[in-house]
């Protein structure tokens, strides 16, 4: 089966130009900042109703989960996915809900996220 991956933009954010800088999940709600290694900016998504979430490199992706893929690309930072075996595993099996598969990818990782809602992304600036 093949995994279908479905952009969604984020302006002046790609995979290649973003690192994961941090991660912190409360009461449901899972934040996950980004630093975006050629801009004095950070991406934060925030993800209600998260439902379970896993941070891999890339390396470690397990054998099991690497189904053939269409849609990936490196111009973007997030996707919804489906079909994949991460969200076969996990709904309904474990959660009784309609959840929806996101993942995140920079250089060196993989974020999965099961949510009942679509992450909301925004920009930040820093100073140096």
């Amino acid at each position: 089966m093949t995994v279908i991956y479905e952009a969604i933009p984020v302006e002046g954010v790609t995979a290649l130009n973003s690192q994961l800088s941090g991660v912190k999940w409360s009461d449901g709600t899972l934040f996950l900042d980004f630093t975006i290694t050629d801009k004095p900016m950070i991406a934060r998504a925030t993800i209600k109703d998260c439902d379970i979430f896993r941070v891999l490199s890339e390396s470690y992706v397990p054998e099991s989960e690497t189904e053939e893929q269409t849609g990936l690309s490196e111009e973007h930072l997030v996707y919804s996915v489906e079909g994949s075996f991460f969200y076969k595993h996990h709904v309904p099996t474990i959660f009784g809900v309609s959840s929806t598969h996101y993942r995140f990818v920079t250089g060196p990782r993989l974020i999965d996220v099961l949510a009942r809602t679509p992450p909301v992304m925004r920009t930040l600036g820093v100073s140096k």
